[in-house]
């Protein structure tokens, strides 16, 4: 079962096709429990899905910006650092939009009531009822296959987000289950993402936005407008890197109360070990955030990106220390490793 093609993105309709998407128009096509009543968790479940999505119009646009900015830099430099600067803007507010409906789940789906659906959207593989996969009767040479479940870790949004900034994902089994679910995703989606992750690195989007070359150095030579557009360079990325450590944040803590406080099994509806995947992620992004921002001197000098950042680099350093607590001890009490 996929996360687009079959539960979510393309499970909706219009109740009335001239209110458009507005939340309390959108209604489930197909359900499992009792999902067709647009009040119940299960619909909320879906439907907040295609809420998110809705606004990530601006993430595409401004990420599409972004690499083109970075492609012109060297015949027009300052008219394209300010280019780039709308455009990570742009990102960035896609992204806040984005959490703040993600935000709607814990009213829309209620966490007690997730497991009443939960059971119909696992897939095979990791799942320990298929440990040899399943044969499809009537389908090839009766090899079992095995397939995963529908998991809101297939949509395009936050990978994106990882495609253009860069983020480095640790290389371990749980960062490979991560590149498994890029097949679940649409064929458009999967080339869209590539073809951005090949035109960051290959242009060099992260370096030229955050001029690392500069990295120690004071002013270097540099007007007072080169150096504020490139203070402002370096605070957007940070803001939109502290977007997606809230999404993620935010998905280990549906993880935990929908999931971890209300059931024994060890795998997520997509096969990832459940109490492990998503902080392999999560501690990736936090620790890049921490990294650049003490590679860049973000926190004193001529370089210092204000109080906001400040705050937003404390409260990685405390969320990273809560995240090893917590892992540690859902993983103490299932017997399973924490790596």
């Amino acid at each position: 079962m996929e996360y687009a093609g079959s539960y979510a993105l393309f499970n909706y309709r219009l109740e009335d096709p001239t209110r458009g998407l507005e939340y309390s128009n959108l209604r489930l096509i197909r359900a499992f429990e009792h999902g067709l009543d647009p009040t119940s968790s299960e619909a909320g479940f879906v439907l907040v899905h295609v809420d998110m999505v809705k606004n990530s119009g601006p993430l595409v646009a401004g990420t599409v910006a972004a690499l083109d900015a970075c492609a012109n830099a060297r015949t027009t430099p300052l008219q394209d650092r300010k280019v780039l600067n709308d455009s990570l803007a742009a990102v960035h507010m896609s992204m806040q939009r984005i959490n703040s409906v993600m935000e709607t789940m814990w009213a829309k789906s209620k966490p007690g009531a997730y497991t009443s659906f939960r059971t119909f959207i696992f897939g095979i593989t990791s799942q320990s009822m298929f440990p040899n996969g399943v044969v499809y009767e009537g389908v090839g040479d009766g090899t079992p296959l095995s397939f995963r479940g529908e998991s809101g870790a297939n949509d395009s949004m936050v990978p994106l987000c990882d495609n253009l900034l860069q983020i480095p994902m640790p290389d371990t089994p749980l960062t490979a289950i991560l590149k498994d679910f890029r097949q679940y995703r649409p064929s458009d989606h999967r080339q869209f993402l590539e073809w951005v992750k090949e035109r960051s690195i290959g242009l060099g989007l992260k370096d030229w936005a955050l001029r690392t070359d500069l990295a120690g150095q004071e002013q270097a030579g540099l007007s007072a407008t080169e150096v504020d557009d490139i203070k402002e360079s370096r605070r957007l990325w940070l803001r939109i890197l502290h977007e997606v450590r809230d999404f993620r944040w935010r998905h280990w803590c549906f993880a935990r109360e929908y999931i971890l406080k209300r059931t024994s099994h060890p795998t997520a509806t997509g096969g990832s070990p459940i109490v492990t995947w998503l902080p392999n992620q999560l501690q990736a992004v936090l620790g890049e955030m921490v990294s650049l921002y003490e590679t860049l001197g973000g926190d004193a000098g001529v370089w210092d990106l204000g109080e906001s950042c400040h705050d937003i680099i404390d409260v990685v350093q405390r969320q990273k220390e809560t995240l090893a607590k917590e892992v540690k001890k859902y993983c103490d009490e299932r017997g399973v490793s924490d790596s």
